[in-house]
């Protein structure tokens, strides 16, 4: 692990610095990150840390499992479109 990596324990669980988002999130966060399926780099993100695939392995059922091993991360433009349009209904929902 480099000394740029840290995982922190809260009592919320555990966080890490998000790659993508630039701001500490939540291990729950990057379960559901991308609607049902887990954000498409958990295990490389979590994977100094514990046994991720092992874990998702655990959770996913086998079909959610593959879906999430074949699905392709969506283009950079792509994936910062839709955390706008994210960010935006939360914001009208508040």
């Amino acid at each position: 692990m480099s000394s740029s990596e840290h995982c922190s324990k809260t009592s919320e669980g555990l966080w890490i610095r998000c790659p993508r988002l630039g701001g500490e999130v939540p291990f729950t966060y990057c379960m559901q990150e991308a609607g049902d399926l887990p954000c498409h780099r958990i295990i490389v993100c979590w994977q100094a840390f514990f046994p991720v695939d092992a874990y998702l392995r655990k959770k996913l059922s086998p079909q959610k499992w593959d879906e999430f091993a074949d699905k392709k991360p969506k283009e950079k433009i792509a994936s910062l479109l839709e955390l706008i349009e994210k960010a935006k209904r939360k914001g009208d929902e508040e």
